[in-house]
């Protein structure tokens, strides 16, 4: 008798029964595998489908028009921004001339991805981040010391192009036009007297060749099991596995690390030493930016392969942040960290109100961290994490950060939570402070207080409990044009308002005039 026992396709049910037996040899009863309906998968294919259909691209952008968006946010780095922008709009504008006519994908094209030079907090990663916001392209970003050569345990090169698919919403189109960032990638190098197989450093190196020339990735990864048992459930009812890959053309690839030891290897090819200059001399090349003399040969000398960096041919460097730097990046920057910290009381009705003289003074705390614009925000909880904690659950609902805070905060805490009158002076103080700014900003002219001025006004505020600036509005109703009158006539954009002026403004303003016009008329003759 004939054996009629016939080969059978595993069903979904033994599939899933198979592979939950694995996972529980593997990991115990920590992890679960819950199968997903296939009412679910048909309703994640179809929304697939809709979102791979062709997008309209429209970049538009110049390189200026880049970089003025850049000034918003980040502080210095003008050289990078430039050669960011410029890179950025050649690379997008070939990629809507693709979009647009197709035959050009068989023309030659050397993809301008960008490797960025400079030390940490300098602004790297927040100016690749801003680029892909403007753009509205999806953007992944990754430590290079997480990933690992195909095979071995860490992460795979190819996760980062899986990532912007989900960055994406699933748009496979979208994301073939994404920016992949990668920093720390100096931890690539391979160090020259590496014993044994470099599994991070070269065979890495070699993985992100692949994806920055241009190949297919498969979206489902091997390493994945999720995606196998769904790949396998598949098969079981379709009879075949519908491959889903997107290709790296287009992905701009940005590197970025601070590459400690690659300027002496610069200074060396330079031989700076051996050419004889002067003293004087020497202090002026030593003032040089030696990152700005970079060549491949240097970053290969420095421990990657010539294949590797010739696919980077972009190569910007950005300067390192001194104080006035950072206090500039709290005072005008739309993206202080300072805006942060004053939604963060809002959301307790605290208004904290910072002085420009302890935005100095933590600028020159934070510089002193060497860890660029990261230490502002260092330097600000270290400082505000106890009023953050108290004044929440206090009667207090306004403070204002003073350079006396700053150095000493848990004294000025105490100070200001046992004593209503201290904490009431120095808030009107930053108010008085913040309308001579104001006056300036709108009339190009320069106002002080002076503070038997302050205290008078402070008096005045006390008895009627008007607002600050209505009091100031009052005693210097007349001074707009009359200071205007005076600036005509002798020039002068700064004036000091005294006593007098509170108690007597339009007596005061009238000698004023009176004497800018004598002073007029003597210059005259």
């Amino acid at each position: 008798m004939l054996n009629q026992t016939e080969d059978k396709k595993p069903t979904a049910e033994e599939i899933q029964k198979e592979f939950e037996e694995f996972i529980k040899q593997k990991y115990g009863g920590t992890v679960r595998f819950v199968q997903q309906p296939s009412s679910e998968i048909e309703l994640n294919e179809q929304n697939t489908q809709e979102q791979t259909k062709a997008i309209d691209l429209k970049f538009d952008l110049k390189p200026k028009e880049v970089k003025q968006y850049l000034d918003r946010y980040i502080i210095k780095q003008h050289e990078a921004k430039k050669a960011l922008s410029i890179a950025v709009c050649d690379h997008y504008n070939h990629v809507r001339e693709c979009h647009e006519n197709p035959k050009l994908l068989e023309t030659d094209y050397s993809k301008q991805n960008i490797i960025v030079l400079g030390s940490t907090g300098v602004g790297k990663t927040y100016m690749i981040r801003h680029i892909a916001k403007l753009i509205g392209v999806p953007f992944v970003k990754a430590d290079a010391t997480r990933f690992s050569e195909t095979g071995y345990v860490g992460a795979n090169v190819e996760d980062l192009i899986r990532d912007l698919v989900t960055q994406a919403d699933g748009n496979l189109e979208l994301a073939q036009y994404g920016i992949v960032y990668i920093d720390e990638a100096d931890k690539l190098a391979t160090p020259p007297n590496i014993i044994g197989r470099d599994i991070s450093g070269r065979g890495v190196q070699f993985g992100l060749l692949k994806l920055m020339e241009e190949t297919d990735v498969d979206l489902r990864s091997s390493s994945d099991p999720a995606a196998q048992v769904k790949a396998a459930i598949e098969f079981q009812q379709k009879g075949e596995i519908e491959e889903q890959v997107i290709n790296t053309r287009h992905i701009l690839f940005i590197m970025s690390g601070s590459f400690n030891g690659l300027s002496d290897i610069i200074e060396k090819r330079l031989n700076w030493k051996s050419i004889g200059f002067s003293m004087e001399d020497r202090k002026q090349q030593e003032s040089i930016d030696l990152l700005n003399q970079i060549t491949p040969q240097d970053f290969i000398d420095f421990g990657f392969e010539p294949e590797f960096i010739g696919r980077i041919p972009i190569h910007v460097t950005c300067e390192d942040l001194e104080a006035e730097d950072l206090y500039y990046i709290l005072k005008n920057s739309e993206g202080s960290i300072i805006k942060q910290y004053e939604q963060s009381f809002q959301a307790y009705n605290v208004e904290v109100m910072f002085s420009d003289a302890s935005l100095h003074q933590i600028s020159v705390l934070a510089h002193q961290q060497k860890t660029g614009a990261r230490a502002l925000m260092t330097v600000c909880e270290k400082i505000l994490r106890d009023y953050k904690f108290e004044l929440p659950s206090s009667p207090i609902k306004e403070f204002s950060v003073t350079k006396e805070m700053v150095n000493d905060p848990k004294s000025e805490l105490e100070k200001i939570m046992t004593n209503q009158e201290y904490n009431s002076r120095l808030v009107f103080q930053e108010r008085i402070r913040r309308y001579e700014e104001n006056f300036q900003e709108q009339h190009k002219m320069k106002i002080q207080f002076d503070q038997e001025a302050i205290e008078t006004i402070y008096e005045r505020f006390n008895h009627n409990e008007k607002d600050p600036q209505e009091i100031c509005n009052e005693i210097l109703e007349s001074y707009q044009h009359g200071l205007s009158l005076i600036k005509q006539n002798t020039g002068k954009s700064n004036f000091t308002f005294t006593k007098s002026v509170v108690e007597t403004p339009d007596e005061v303003l009238e000698e004023w005039i009176r004497e800018s016009y004598n002073e007029k008329s003597k210059e005259s003759r």
